[in-house]
């Protein structure tokens, strides 16, 4: 069974965070993140000290995430994962942590949001979003140095549940294939995955002969079919970090989106030891 003919009910099984500000947000931090960057090329030094100082900012927020946050395992059942949650369950408590959040993606955003995907960086965390959201490699948590990395959750419905009656882990919905749209790259190699495949294509190019290639499949005529994908819809990076904004729409006759879809999330990473790690999910919508 085809994955983007599955059902479309659900968002992440667990939410770590709530919803904070709209990734679209591309503004200049506040001064209390960091000062505005001067012009290019005259003062070059100046940029250098700017990016230090944004770089330190997002380190410090970074700091202040991992401080007030815990990695719970959910338990080994079907392999639920472990999910970060708040230290300070207070309502109080938890505002700071998510402004902390909101401040950090924003930064993310304004220093990286013109930076090219055409990157080694880049090109690796393509591939482990593509990988955890097509049911494949899990990413690791980002925790302090020296401290161990669980594997987190796995997001939307590529998970697994004990079947009571089997007594199974089976998954949500049984899928061998998943359809990505990523934002533009030049030499891009998708991911060999091992549990499941994932077809990749590229930007609104690509999404056309994704739907194409959907309809061949089922028939232009079947009002009643639904394509469904995944749309890495915002890839941000900027040195060690980054965000990423997943969504996963529903269509039917390749024109009319569907109000109710996966929905989607917003996720920070940062890179440590050659690998791309999860700090947060920002967000997640239905």
């Amino acid at each position: 069974m085809l994955r983007s003919a599955r059902s479309r009910s659900a968002a992440l099984p667990l939410v770590s965070f709530i919803t904070l500000v709209a990734v679209g947000g591309c503004a200049r931090p506040t001064a209390r993140d960091a000062a505005p960057a001067p012009a290019r090329g005259a003062n070059a030094p100046a940029v250098d000290a700017d990016e230090q100082n944004a770089h330190a900012v997002a380190d410090e927020l970074r700091a202040r995430v991992l401080a007030a946050t815990d990695l719970t395992d959910l338990g080994e059942s079907c392999d639920v994962g472990t999910l970060r949650t708040f230290k300070d369950t207070s309502r109080a408590g938890r505002l700071e942590t998510e402004r902390e959040i909101e401040r950090l993606e924003r930064l993310i955003i304004a220093r990286g949001v013109d930076n090219s995907l055409d990157t080694p960086e880049a090109y690796d965390l393509l591939t482990t979003v593509i990988a955890w959201e097509a049911g494949d490699r899990r990413p690791r948590w980002d925790v302090p140095a020296g401290l161990p990395a669980p594997r987190t959750i796995a997001p939307g419905m590529v998970g697994k549940f004990r079947n009571p009656t089997t007594g199974r882990c089976e998954a949500y919905v049984a899928t061998d294939t998943t359809t990505f749209v990523i934002p533009p790259v030049t030499s891009y190699t998708p991911p060999t995955l091992d549990s499941a495949k994932a077809v990749v294509y590229v930007g609104e190019p690509g999404l056309k002969q994704a739907r194409e290639a959907f309809y061949s499949r089922i028939g232009a005529t079947d009002s009643t079919s639904v394509f469904t994908y995944t749309r890495l819809r915002a890839v941000v990076v900027w040195r060690d970090y980054a965000v990423v904004a997943v969504n996963r729409p529903a269509e039917r006759r390749g024109i009319q989106q569907l109000p109710v879809g996966e929905g989607g999330a917003s996720y920070i990473f940062h890179r440590a030891d050659k690998e791309w790690r999860l700090l947060a999910i920002a967000r997640t919508w239905g």
